[in-house]
């Protein structure tokens, strides 16, 4: 047996020795809060049997969550850090649904939390599973107490239980497209409200009670819209604690009052305006081909933040047709140019924003030569010169984002600097830049298959023109009139 073999072993083994304890912890918990009195201990042999059982779901789940993360890599996401937010919202689950059980209702669950909770900080999927495992473990130990007293009174719990997995199942279809604050709680408002006749005619199933059928239609609205209270509430903390990027913490720094961003506006305008095209132009090719339009765009506006060190000695920004370069030998303008990426790199990390961002900036150019100043040396030297000499440091693109960065970057430059004449050309253009890049060995490592690529060149075709329109010269009309 390997040695790589041997240590995932011994970390499963201790995972799952936690994972006991944590369930223990739960199992006790959840106990005190259905009784309602702390004197649980005595039932030891309750409590271990409890424990065994909700232990075995707990533990299937990891299984789960280990061939979910090696089947398809999930965003910015450790392993650990996965372990630790599914289970964090289980337990929180289970102890909310116990406690709204005994003090509410049992058809009041707030088991939508765990499945919006998991979903918008890892993937859907994991979190409609997530909701199984913590429904089925609030159904093992709530009919387990001392308040069941015969077979009919397990009935409302299972219906409870029921009924909350399957509000939190359609929740989770709220969160499979981009979504917002407003549309959440308003989505969550309509689900209540789709949920209470199915709520009723459950109830129906035991009783034929007016009343009760009212009560718990309404106390399932009651336990949807605590889900949302609940998630609202907790999110913060889940981003900060877990450092999780999500939609809406991304789009806290798409404003312009994020200090890094409005530094650039002010030190750098025209790196600044650039950033915001290639932005603009990033967040259509991710729609495109299917990653997260919000992460593109921030990538976007801060792929070029290395250049307020020396915004200067880029052209974007020079004024009154001063260039420093033009004092300089091609070999220390070189140096000034790709500092860039790296300066970029350091700054991002230093305000602790996501890895793909800082990526983006420390990758968007590879490994690619500064072509310009390497044909001046090239012209004003007789003998042979180093290629790797005027070249930035790389690495290569090793995310989606940043070859997305790397493209839109070089199109939206070239195409400020000399508009396209036709869509033709743009389209020779766009392809040429692709091309180059691919037989670069640029895009080797970045994810992006010849479909994406395809979408991507399509999405920049269609996006320039429109970026670049024609306006009407009003001089002009004035004279005619």
């Amino acid at each position: 047996m390997s040695q790589e073999k041997k240590q995932a072993i011994i970390r499963n083994a201790a995972i799952l020795c936690v994972l006991f304890v944590v369930t223990a912890v739960t199992v006790i918990f959840g106990m005190m809060l259905t009784l309602r009195h702390f004197n649980v201990f005595a039932e030891y042999g309750k409590i271990i049997a409890l424990t065994i059982a909700v232990f075995v779901l707990f533990a299937v789940f990891y299984v789960y969550l280990n061939y979910s993360s090696n089947s398809r890599s999930l965003e910015s996401m450790s392993n650990l850090k996965l372990i630790s937010v599914a289970y964090t919202a289980i337990v929180i689950g289970i102890l909310l649904s116990c406690a709204t059980g005994a003090y509410l209702s049992w058809y009041a669950l707030p088991l939508a939390f765990v499945s919006l909770i998991v979903g918008i900080l890892i993937r859907v999927r994991v979190g409609i599973m997530a909701t199984v495992i913590a429904g089925m473990s609030v159904m093992i130990i709530s009919p387990a107490t001392e308040q069941i007293q015969d077979a009919s009174a397990v009935m409302p719990i299972v219906l409870g239980c029921f009924i909350g997995m399957l509000s939190g199942f359609v929740m989770a279809f709220l969160i499979r497209k981009r979504y917002s604050r407003f549309k959440l709680t308003w989505g969550a408002l309509i689900v209540s409200l789709a949920m209470m006749p199915f709520s009723a005619l459950m109830t129906i199933l035991y009783t034929f009670d007016a009343t009760t059928v009212l009560y718990n239609a309404i106390f399932t609205a009651m336990g949807n819209m605590l889900a949302v209270a609940v998630i609202t509430a907790s999110l913060p903390l889940y981003e900060r604690i877990f450092n999780v990027w999500t939609d809406f913490r991304l789009q806290e720094l798409i404003t312009l009052r994020q200090p890094l961003l409005r530094k650039l506006n002010e030190e750098a305008p025209g790196t600044f305006s650039h950033s915001m095209a290639v932005a603009n132009l990033a967040e259509s090719c991710a729609v495109a081909i299917g990653i997260n339009p919000y992460m593109a765009r921030v990538c976007g506006y801060f792929h070029d933040i290395g250049k307020i060190k020396n915004p200067q000695f880029f052209i974007e920004n020079q004024k009154d047709g001063y260039n420093p370069h033009d004092e300089l030998i091609p070999e220390v303008s070189v140096s000034m140019i790709t500092r860039h990426t790296t300066a970029g790199y350091e700054m991002l990390r230093e305000v602790h924003m996501p890895e793909e961002i800082c990526k983006a900036a420390l990758e968007h150019h590879g490994d690619s030569p500064v072509s310009y100043f390497y044909m001046k040396v090239k012209s004003i030297t007789e003998g042979d010169v180093d290629n790797k000499e005027f070249c930035y440091e790389g690495p290569c693109p090793t995310t989606k984002y940043s070859a997305i960065i790397m493209i839109c970057d070089i199109c939206e430059a070239m195409f400020r600097a000399k508009p396209p004449e036709d869509i033709q050309s743009l389209e020779k253009a766009v392809d040429g830049v692709i091309k180059s890049r691919l037989t670069e060995g640029q895009l080797d490592d970045c994810g992006l298959t010849m479909h994406d690529l395809k979408l991507i060149k399509q999405t920049i075709c269609r996006a320039i023109p429109a970026s670049m329109h024609k306006r009407i010269d009003y001089d002009k009309a004035k004279e005619r009139r």
